[in-house]
């Protein structure tokens, strides 16, 4: 992780930005949304991690996913992601209501 994106995205992280992306999957012939993120606060990492189906979004609370890790150190951070199938070089400054 030595390029000028990690150096920049470890810089927001360790400054307390959030950084995350969202996606659409497809698993088993359905159309998933992802959303993942990432922030530093006192001194741990904390990750989110959501899905739904897209075709059941209007039923939120009976089918969304998410769940709130949190880790001593970023490398576990990112090594849970990459466990998930994430792509770390997809994480950028999230414009719209933050997970955290």
């Amino acid at each position: 992780m030595s390029d000028l994106f990690f150096e920049k995205l470890l810089t927001a992280i360790e400054k307390g930005k959030v950084r995350g992306f969202d996606e659409i999957k497809e698993i088993n012939g359905e159309n998933y949304l992802f959303e993942y993120a990432i922030k530093k606060e006192n001194g741990n990492y904390h990750t989110y991690l959501f899905h739904i189906p897209e075709n059941k979004m209007a039923m939120y609370e009976d089918y969304a996913t998410e769940e709130f890790s949190e880790f001593s150190n970023i490398e576990d951070a990112f090594n849970y992601f990459k466990l998930q199938s994430v792509d770390i070089r997809k994480f950028a400054p999230i414009k719209r209501t933050l997970p955290f």
